[in-house]
């Protein structure tokens, strides 16, 4: 789906009716021999256009799908260039490259993938920043199980506690941009009040409680507390549609 809602976002109209038109002809061989024009309400097609409109589509799917793969390629390759438990000011460069290569990525999958307790750390930081830099509405309800499962261990599942920050900040950010730029869809209200759950449990955690006692909203609660007040803004914002 996201390899066709590309081609469309960069396709004229005609060459949208030129597919429809292979379309029809795929599952009517019979006809092309005997047809040498095509009328699509005020369109005429002639054949020959139509068998170089069906060369330019082929070629503009071809090309979408190898740089589609070069990007997941570029995206794994920077995964074993780091390690996730240096200093965090060398996670600092690290951590632009995710942003950058994060922007190109069309598809969710290769974010989704690694939203898993199971995941490497490296593996985990990286879909945490290319979340929260790309802020992607359909991964929430992946953000939140993903969080669920970890809150629930005293130990956050062991990763470290930057990571842990970056992934409630990017339902923090998530959230800004439902209301604030009215990015679609909308997450539903289980999903919503399961959101607000983990949050407040992940709030009690006992490595969030220690983390920046000194300046706790530093910290991981920081996010959290942000996160809740963004959430009520969604429910207002759903009560007053």
């Amino acid at each position: 789906m996201e390899i066709l809602s590309e081609i469309l976002k960069n396709t004229s109209l005609w060459e949208v009716i030129m597919l429809l038109v292979v379309v029809y002809f795929l599952f009517r061989p019979d006809l092309i021999n005997r047809i040498t024009k095509f009328k699509v309400g005020d369109f005429e097609v002639e054949l020959s256009e139509l068998k170089k409109e069906i060369a330019k589509g082929n070629e503009k799917i071809s090309e979408l799908e190898t740089e589609l793969e070069h990007e997941k390629r570029q995206f794994e390759e920077l995964l074993d260039s780091f390690d996730a438990d240096v200093p965090l000011s060398e996670l600092k460069s690290i951590r632009q490259s995710i942003k950058a290569q994060a922007r190109n990525l069309y598809e969710e999958e290769s974010l989704k993938k690694y939203l898993k307790k199971t995941a490497k750390p490296e593996e985990l930081y990286a879909a945490a920043v290319g979340i929260r830099e790309k802020r992607p509405v359909g991964l929430f309800p992946d953000l939140v199980a993903l969080l669920d499962d970890l809150s629930i261990q005293k130990d956050l599942g062991g990763f470290r506690l930057n990571t842990i920050w970056t992934l409630t900040s990017a339902i923090h950010k998530i959230l800004i941009s439902i209301v604030r730029d009215g990015v679609r869809p909308i997450p539903s209200k289980d999903q919503l009040n399961k959101c607000e759950k983990v949050l407040k449990r992940l709030d009690n955690n006992p490595r969030v409680l220690a983390d920046r006692p000194d300046k706790p909203m530093k910290g991981i609660k920081g996010p959290i507390k942000y996160s809740l007040d963004w959430l009520k803004k969604v429910e207002n914002k759903e009560n007053n549609a």
